[in-house]
């Protein structure tokens, strides 16, 4: 049995109109890219044609894997499925928020399902059972530290940042000013609660530990290729996208070294196949 408290109906169904509202999103915005589709986004074109070409052929692909394993019975696959659904809500919040363009409502579907299907999911899951299924050799302090010595790293430099604006009376740009405050509202608290709740041997870190290394790997590995598309299409990184490089790629490898051995110490993670949606008693 899975370590779920009830059927995961709304979870599959939202999670399936996901998929096919991303799979829309990420081929016209590849096929639009250079005929000023994102004319009205301050982000670089870079940013935004590199994050739906990794959610057409990286994103896409780990969510319906995700969703079939969980389907068959995986546990691995619920915590996947979790840091996916993350991934695509804080990634498509800047499409949302950072322009305007006929995609607009489909921006905004993408990031109500993945949110809703998020909640959805986390309610469904029972933390206790999850948390049982790791064995007593599972990197709890390795992984907890990761998760808040990433955040930590990033208050420091949104906050130094931030501070160095505010002493100095200028205003970020307003692409900047999106990632700082979706970070600090959301991603950095959520790094620091999980890493603090696995550290402590809560049942809910362990389940926030698996979600948060996925959505680390996926986020790390989306903002490397970025960074180096823009790169090459202007013809040279300087200093701080080099340093930027090198940062996100770190992040995204440590990411899914940690994940394979964490994941890897869950047991039971596969059982018989049943029909979906899964129905568990309470």
């Amino acid at each position: 049995m899975q370590p779920i408290k009830n059927e995961l109906t709304t979870t599959y169904r939202t999670s399936a109109i996901l998929a096919v509202v991303v799979l829309i999103a990420s081929i016209v915005g590849i096929a639009r890219a250079g005929d000023g589709f994102y004319s009205s986004y301050q982000a670089s074109l870079a940013g935004l044609a590199g994050q739906d070409f990794v959610s057409l052929v990286g994103g896409l692909p780990v969510l319906v894997a995700a969703m079939w394993l969980a389907h068959r019975g995986s546990t691995r696959a619920l915590l996947v499925w979790a840091g996916a659904l993350f991934y695509f809500a804080y990634s498509y919040f800047f499409f949302v928020v950072g322009g305007f363009n006929a995609m607009f409502p489909i921006y905004i579907l993408i990031v109500a399902t993945s949110l809703y299907g998020l909640l959805s999911l986390l309610f469904t899951i029972d933390p206790s059972a999850a948390a049982a299924r790791f064995d007593a050799h599972v990197p709890r302090r390795l992984v907890a530290g990761y998760l808040i010595g990433i955040a930590l790293l990033f208050v420091f430099m949104w906050g130094g940042m931030s501070i160095s604006m505010i002493a100095a009376g200028e205003k970020p740009d307003a692409v900047v000013h999106l990632v700082v405050a979706i970070d600090g509202a959301v991603l950095l608290p959520a790094l620091l609660i999980g890493g603090w709740k696995l550290w402590h041997r809560s049942a809910w870190g362990y389940v926030l530990g698996g979600l948060l290394l996925v959505k680390a790997a996926m986020t790390g590995a989306t903002l490397a290729f970025t960074t180096t598309l823009g790169g090459v299409w202007d013809g040279q990184i300087d200093g701080f996208n080099a340093f930027l490089l090198v940062l996100f790629g770190l992040m995204a490898v440590s990411a899914v070294g940690l994940s394979v051995v964490y994941f890897g110490r869950i047991h039971g993670a596969v059982g018989t196949v049943r029909p979906m949606p899964t129905a568990i008693a309470t």
